[in-house]
């Protein structure tokens, strides 16, 4: 496994610590908490020298803080300094053959004050001018199979990308490849790969070769007994499809009308989509179950027309964002990330 992926992977599986970066004889140390850099030291290259000044061994983000203090840069001006001197190193250390990473764990962990997002971070470098070449590092072959990292939805929804390409990355469902995900994508395979591998530089998804199944085989199932054994299992049958509807029918309880969520309006919470007719089906069979709350809203997606399954009923966008904390995660598809949106039912 890469460098560049060993890194991603440890920050996507939420580590906690000091990553070490290694290549061309310099060396950089992250410090790593819940998905955001809290501290950077190391060979900035020069690059942060000349822009913030201050002690050259020091820690980046403390280099900044002082440097505001001392009335030398704006805070503005020294975030973006430090951003920049970040993802100048990120772009080196990707680039070389050698580069390597280690990680020291760590439970305790002082940041400095200033923070980075490292998800936001990665999808700029790859989504950004000239990220084609980090995006092959991070995703080097479309064969690779795209597979869900904890907290997937909720990491999607936080980076604000835009409906389009949510779309995309609500396609990875652990089996498809990136390949298959962007030929199906009308914006675009070469945007939609790069979008799969800012996903997967940024700790969202992980990108591993698809597993070769047991071999069919070809041998006739053995023959059932006799009359009586027959009897037997179609009994069973019967029975076991009963346990089933009876299960379906209490959990969904379709004879009980649900609580209808907001006052009414066209504003509610995009809970999942569908563009194919199989999704679409699967789209009106959930809506079915709470009829009072969900709705499905037509939408275009590049050239084809799309449906999100809409949850609530609000008359503003700021009542569906606080009715967030009280969707049910029951409605929310599977690797979903839920966000407010205004839409007018084109239920039947």
């Amino acid at each position: 496994m890469s460098a560049a992926a060993q890194l991603a992977l440890w920050v996507g599986r939420k580590g906690r610590g000091v990553a070490r970066l290694r290549w061309d004889g310099r060396q950089v140390e992250l410090l790593v908490g819940g998905l955001q850099l809290l501290g950077i030291s190391g060979d900035d290259g020069g690059t942060l020298d000349a822009a913030i000044g201050g002690e050259p061994d020091g820690d980046w983000f403390v280099r900044a803080t002082e440097a505001v203090g001392g009335g030398r840069l704006g805070q503005n001006e020294a975030n973006a300094a430090v951003k920049q001197a970040v993802a100048a190193v990120l772009r080196d250390f990707l680039a070389a053959p050698d580069a390597t990473v280690s990680f020291d764990a760590r439970t305790t962990i002082a940041p400095a004050g200033l923070t980075i997002s490292y998800p936001h971070l990665v999808t700029e470098m790859v989504l950004g001018t000239a990220g084609e070449a980090v995006a092959g590092v991070y995703l080097p072959d479309p064969a690779l199979v795209m597979r869900r990292l904890p907290d997937f939805s909720r990491r999607v929804g936080v980076l604000g990308l835009t409906e389009q390409a949510i779309a995309v990355l609500s396609r990875i469902n652990d089996v498809r490849t990136a390949g298959e995900i962007a030929e199906a994508s009308p914006h675009g395979r070469e945007m939609a790969l790069r979008l799969l591998a800012a996903a997967v530089g940024a700790g969202l998804v992980e990108a591993s070769p698809r597993v070769a199944g047991p071999p069919l085989t070809t041998e006739e199932p053995p023959e059932v007994g006799g009359r009586a054994e027959r009897r037997f299992w179609r009994w069973l049958v019967v029975l076991l499809l009963l346990g089933a509807i009876a299960v379906v029918l209490a959990v969904t309880r379709p004879w009980q009308r649900h609580e209808r969520a907001g006052s009414g309006g066209p504003w509610g919470i995009a809970v999942d989509m569908g563009c194919q007719p199989t999704e679409v089906e699967r789209l009106y069979r959930r809506q079915g179950q709470d009829r009072d709350n969900l709705r499905l809203a037509k939408f275009a997606n590049g050239r084809e027309t799309c449906f999100r399954l809409v949850w609530g009923h609000f008359r503003d966008r700021q009542s569906a964002e606080q009715a967030m904390s009280t969707l049910p995660a029951s409605v929310i598809g599977r690797g979903f990330a839920p966000h407010v949106v205004m839409a007018e039912s084109e239920s039947p």
